[in-house]
């Protein structure tokens, strides 16, 4: 699956920032080299990210690939800097240039697209420039020089492609994307996507025509940053915001020392000491321009993604437990009518590609009639997760709040279920019924729920929201059917990216799509007497699954104490 490459592909943000922080206790590199990094081990992988997770298709070799070589290339290549340009060097060096030639190829992909409008233009611009970062990082590391040049320059140039030729024209690109009115968005497309190499060009043959390349490529992000101010941030949610503008902000400095330094090299007289250029302009470009400008690019397609979804308004202030909505008084005393199950009726969800119907009887009860059934719970911890595990059960345990098990085999694991009537003015939602549910011997809760649904663009969605400390976090839910007729409700997005499913971090209103997915199987074994089902829920982080709950499920034979 496409998505779950992806998530992989997400995963290497953090863990490339602490590596890419952990990596200045090293003495060896420059700061050059160390804006290099940055690019491999954090803002590539954000910005293919953010980009895949926009595309309506992305083949799965290049995801595979990618998937691979990243990792190896930015560890590699921060081996390669510590050592002097030669063999060694430039032998380590090509992992990461294999990284930019893969992303290259993508580009040429997205050129032939019929469909490509001027944003996928932009981005397969971007994508291409890369690849000329990866030649003259090679070049470099084995001390070969390049059209003249050696040393410092070339590195410039690496870092040159992989931010101004790389990362400005994907966020260009989400600009084209993001505004009606087409033709200013599209001169910037068209002065973004050229002044690159013409920089590039200037640097090689004619000072004069490096300086007006710099001012064409400052005028492209001046009016980048213009209209983001007009259009974009003032229709921007708080966070959001704030991350367009300080990346809209600061390119007006980093441009300005860009086109006094690029002067200075037109007139023979340096007028901005390149030691200033690197730790101003290139480190504002990097870290402010470039990655919190991907990071203000992906809240703002996470609003729009999320701004149809109606999410709870409930959320804890410290222990949640069982008898959280007790405590909140959002209990409703006097419902008009009690409900009985996660569901009134299974037939809300009947569209065209999933026909309620078609499931076994004891499913479909068990959705509408869940107070009637007991579960009993057997966990699957992943070996890498078991240790971390422990961890959070120290935290869960604590908060009662999705309280997952350890173990299995002992009389803790014996689940109580509970259905209970929630007043719909203090959630947001309509029909919204909590399902509360405890370990039978201990009475620890293992999580408090409110499930309600919704309906977008046709499709109606499980959307369950879970109380958290000064948030709360929401599963939704799509549904179909498996083989056999089994149920299957999952977060994953489907092919295409669309949909509103997914798990979303919740404050104030303000919706963060989690790095997690979970999908719920229920079927009904032939041989099982009436009343028993089985169900089993595969939860995953970063598109690396941790953990499966197997539920054996079964009606209850007397009332519950």
């Amino acid at each position: 699956m496409a998505n779950r490459r992806n998530q992989i592909i997400h995963s290497y943000v953090p863990t490339g920032l602490l590596i890419w922080l952990l990596l200045w206790l090293v003495p060896h590199y420059d700061q050059t080299e160390r804006i290099i990094l940055f690019a491999a081990f954090v803002v590539v992988p954000l910005t293919l990210y953010r980009v895949f997770e926009s595309a309506a298709h992305t083949p799965d070799y290049i995801l595979n690939l990618l998937i691979w070589l990243m990792p190896i290339g930015a560890l590699t290549l921060a081996v390669s800097f510590v050592l002097p340009p030669g063999a060694a060097a430039g032998l380590l060096s090509i992992p990461w240039a294999m990284v930019t030639l893969a992303i290259a190829a993508f580009g040429a992909l997205l050129f032939l697209k019929k469909s490509a409008n001027l944003a996928t233009v932009s981005r397969a611009i971007g994508f291409l420039y890369i690849s000329i970062a990866g030649i003259w990082l090679v070049a470099h590391q084995f001390g070969v020089p390049l059209l003249g040049f050696d040393g410092l320059i070339m590195l410039l140039t690496v870092n040159h492609f992989h931010y101004a030729g790389f990362v400005a024209p994907v966020l260009i690109g989400f600009l084209y994307d993001s505004q009606e009115k087409k033709t200013l968005p599209g001169l910037t497309v068209l002065l973004g996507g050229i002044a690159p190499i013409l920089i590039a060009l200037g640097m090689t043959y004619s000072p004069m025509m490096e300086w007006l390349s710099v001012l064409v490529f400052t005028a492209s992000l001046l009016l980048y940053s213009i209209l983001v101010f007009l259009y974009v941030i003032p229709a921007a949610t708080r966070w959001t915001k704030g991350f367009h503008l300080l990346s809209s902000g600061a390119i007006w400095v980093t441009m300005a020392l860009a086109v006094a330094y690029g002067f200075g090299e037109w007139i023979g007289q340096p007028t901005v000491p390149i030691s200033t250029m690197i730790t101003f302009h290139g480190w504002g470009n990097a870290v402010l321009f470039c990655f919190f400008g991907v990071l203000a690019w992906h809240a703002t397609l996470m609003d729009k993604e999320t701004a149809r979804i109606p999410f709870s308004h409930i959320q804890g202030s410290g222990k949640i437990g069982s008898d959280i909505f007790a405590k909140l008084a959002v209990l409703d005393p006097t419902p008009q009518k009690v409900p009985t199950g996660l569901v009134d009726d299974m037939r809300e969800y009947q569209r065209d590609s999933f026909d309620p119907a078609r499931l076994d009887q004891d499913i479909i009860d068990f959705y509408e009639q869940t107070g009637d059934y007991e579960l009993y719970l057997t966990p699957n911890w992943s070996r890498p997760f078991r240790l971390p595990a422990k961890i959070y059960k120290q935290i869960s345990q604590r908060l009662e709040q999705m309280n997952f098990p350890l173990e299995a085999e002992t009389s803790d694991l014996q689940v109580k279920s509970v259905i209970l009537p929630i007043r719909d003015e203090k959630d947001g939602r309509p029909d919204v019924r909590a399902w509360v549910r405890t370990y039978t011997a201990s009475k620890q809760a293992i999580y408090a729920a409110l499930y309600s649904t919704h309906v977008s663009a046709g499709t109606r969605y499980m959307n369950i929201a879970f109380p958290l400390p000064y948030s709360q976090m929401t599963s939704i839910l799509h549904l179909r059917h498996g083989a056999d007729n089994t149920l299957v409700l999952t977060s994953w997005l489907q092919e295409g990216n669309s949909g509103d499913q997914g798990v979303y971090l919740v404050i104030d209103q303000k919706a963060i799509r989690l790095p997690i997915n979970e999908t719920i199987t229920v079927w009904k074994d032939p041989a099982a007497p009436q009343g028993s089902i089985e169900a089993l829920h595969e939860m995953w982080l970063f598109g690396m699954k941790f953990l499966t709950l197997e539920y054996h499920i079964f009606r209850k034979t007397h009332s519950a104490d």
